[in-house]
């Protein structure tokens, strides 16, 4: 069926059958029949639209509008507040445990004890008007299955997500896809029927695959288990009696010459098997992937944005995205290799914070198929001698064996690049001054090697040493948008408004796209936590505290050229 309203209007006409904005002055409670009957013949459109576009049935929906209501007041609400809402008595919602599973699977709904709330990505997809999109389970590889485990993870740690969830999360991906990770798994598993080994292996693998731990202790795995179990399977541990233990799975962990039995890891052949396909082997511990893989953001996870630039800007943007189209690159690199040039593209984005540095790059990577190694810059410093050093060296190393690979070369991004492309410290004497030198040293040398695309981002110039200015091929200045292009943003961000209110707009606040797409986000919070879409006078409002917020960062800090 087709329907004239957008979801968050459907959303409210339903909303408006429950109570509304006076749900907790309501001590009334009905069956849920009754509710469901009450706004079938008040909001039956409304209703059938939403289950027919979002595949839920006539209950989740109403749990789903309950919980955009109770979203309102707090990220999280407890669940007999969404009874309340609902109207109906807390022992009765109770009741719908497979509608709440539902919605669960179906990407709308998670929980952390009694709290339940709705994923950003599912709210996203309200705001968007649009239904969730079902996430890929199937035809998965092992970059994204390592990458699933340490999403659901980190669920599991904020306790968005039960055990049992994450561990029937874990056997759907493993038993489904076929890759290193997830064959190595079900041999392992096929023999191992106890959940605690298995988040134990689980836990292994993402500390070492992703925090670069070989090194482990039962302090670095207890978020995964509760009290009693993390209790039990380390008793196990000790008297090896642990199947991963028996199997030699796992093992103590080398300090230095012996073994220390307090901390163990993955048996060095095993972890050859799981991480096969990501061209890590235990006699290369520094291989591409490892580091990548973390920092790593596949071309085809990278959203379509549009972008509002100066032609200027848009001209050379369109430059870059021509440039790395694969077929013209690998023929321009090919001829400035029989003339002797360097072959490398090195590539500055520098202005004021929100004007779309890092979203254009995003944006290039996308058109190109480009994946993204993303460098955590506080992640190559360190404060052992000579450990930032190597750091930066196996950046580079990962990354040039990845263009050997023969894969499409991806894009190296070094954002806010100015905290290690900083001006040369002449007659150091301190040891940091001296690591820095030698870590810039390092990128100097690298950036004069480069094969493939390097692209720094930054809002501080004047910080920048002239050497590596000389070393950037190409130099995007992203200015503050002008009038003309700040009405298309506002346009963009909030369709309803009118051209002479987004020219009025334009011109009365010196805004960033950044800027812009805050008081978008706030204008969308009001709205669902109101019931009515702000006035033009409560968006001026809005944009005059931003302002204010501005003015004072300004004070504090001097940044483009």
């Amino acid at each position: 069926m087709s329907m004239d309203k957008t979801i968050i209007e459907c959303i409210r006409a339903i909303d408006s059958e429950m109570g509304g904005a006076n749900w907790r002055r309501n001590e009334e409670t009905k069956e849920a029949a009754a509710v469901i009957a009450k706004i079938k013949k008040n909001a039956g459109d409304e209703l059938s639209y939403l289950c027919n576009l979002m595949k839920l049935d006539e209950m989740q929906v109403i749990i789903l509008v309950a919980l955009v209501r109770g979203s309102g007041d707090s990220t999280k609400i407890f669940e007999d507040a969404i009874a309340k809402i609902i109207g109906i008595d807390f022992l009765e919602y109770f009741s719908f445990t497979d509608e709440i599973e539902g919605l669960k699977k179906a990407g709308y709904l998670k929980q952390s004890g009694r709290l339940s709330f709705i994923p950003e990505e599912a709210m996203k997809a309200i705001r968007e008007n649009k239904p969730l999109e079902a996430e890929q389970l199937t035809g998965l590889d092992a970059k994204t299955v390592l990458s699933r485990l340490k999403r659901k993870s980190n669920e599991l740690y904020e306790d968005n997500i039960t055990q049992q969830a994450f561990l029937e999360y874990m056997h759907y991906l493993i038993l489904n896809n076929n890759n290193s990770v997830c064959d190595s798994c079900r041999k392992i598993l096929k023999d191992i029927l106890d959940d605690c080994e298995e988040l134990l292996l689980y836990a292994m693998m993402k500390l070492f695959w992703f925090n670069d731990d070989d090194n482990i202790s039962w302090y670095d795995v207890d978020d995964y288990f509760k009290d009693d179990d993390l209790s039990c399977v380390r008793n196990r541990y000790k008297t090896e009696s642990l199947s991963l233990q028996k199997r030699k799975i796992i093992e103590p962990a080398s300090d230095g010459s012996i073994f220390n039995k307090d901390t163990f890891h993955i048996n060095d052949e095993v972890k050859d098997e799981i991480f096969k396909d990501l061209g890590y082997t235990s006699d290369k511990k520094d291989a591409r992937n490892k580091i990548s893989a973390s920092s790593m953001l596949k071309a085809i996870d990278i959203n379509a944005k549009e972008l509002y630039f100066s032609k200027e800007q848009q001209r050379q943007i369109q430059t870059l995205e021509d440039l790395f189209e694969e077929k013209r690159m690998n023929s321009i690199m090919e001829s400035m290799k029989k003339k002797g040039m360097r072959t490398g593209f090195s590539c500055i984005f520098y202005g004021a914070p929100g004007t779309g540095k890092t979203e254009s790059v995003y944006q290039i990577a996308r058109k190109s198929g480009r994946d993204i190694f993303r460098i955590d810059v506080s992640k190559i410093k360190s404060c052992w001698v000579g450990e930032s050093e190597k750091n930066i060296r196996r950046v580079f190393d990962q990354y040039r064996e990845c263009v050997k690979s023969g894969e499409k070369t991806p894009i190296l991004l070094f954002n806010e690049a100015d905290a290690i492309f900083g001006i040369r410290q002449s007659g150091a004497d301190r040891a940091v001054d001296k690591m820095e030198n030698s870590i810039q040293n390092i990128i100097l040398q690298e950036m004069e090697d480069l094969e493939g695309i390097l692209i720094a981002t930054t809002n501080l110039t004047e910080n920048f040493d002239k050497a590596f200015e000389r070393r950037f091929l190409y130099k995007l200045r992203f200015a503050k948008p002008d009038a003309k292009t700040k009405s298309l943003i506002w346009k963009s961000m909030i369709p309803e408004l009118k051209p002479s209110q987004t020219k009025k707009l334009a011109e009365e606040f010196d805004f960033s796209g950044g800027q812009i797409e805050n008081i978008a986000r706030k204008k969308t919070v009001a709205s669902l936590i109101s019931g009515k879409e702000p006035t033009y006078k409560e968006l001026r409002e809005m944009c005059l505290a931003e302002s204010i917020s501005s003015k004072e960062t300004e004070k504090r800090r001097k940044i483009g050229y």
